[in-house]
């Protein structure tokens, strides 16, 4: 016929039971700690975080900070500081060119 199986039982006392089997429900439970009372990330949440946060961000500095906060943005709408940056540059240019022109026509007025 077929082959011979001899199964052997184990049995345990009270006390030893609990040595050598783990009795806990170890892996029903998660590993971390979930947190139900976390709200989900959103635009709303994200402003009402950076409201909260704004004098603990740092000004400068390579991550983390207001300015790559302003480069990040900048980049993602297609903004180039340094093109605003001589922009202003030549506005201001053109500001003392005509705060110039108009003096020269109010003194020539005058005389």
């Amino acid at each position: 016929m077929g082959e011979q199986v001899n199964i052997v039982r184990k049995i345990y006392g009270k006390n030893t039971f609990t040595n050598v089997v783990d009795v806990e429900f170890n892996q029903l439970v998660p590993k971390e700690p979930i947190d139900i009372t976390q709200t989900p990330a959103s635009v709303d949440t994200f402003f009402s975080d950076y409201d909260t946060l704004f004098y603990d961000i740092p000004p400068s500095g390579s991550e983390n900070s207001h300015t790559d906060l302003v480069n990040r943005s900048a980049e993602y709408i297609g903004l180039s500081i340094d093109d605003l940056r001589e922009e202003i540059a030549n506005l201001r240019d053109e500001n003392v060119s005509l705060k110039t022109q108009i003096l020269s026509l109010t003194t020539q007025i005058v005389k």
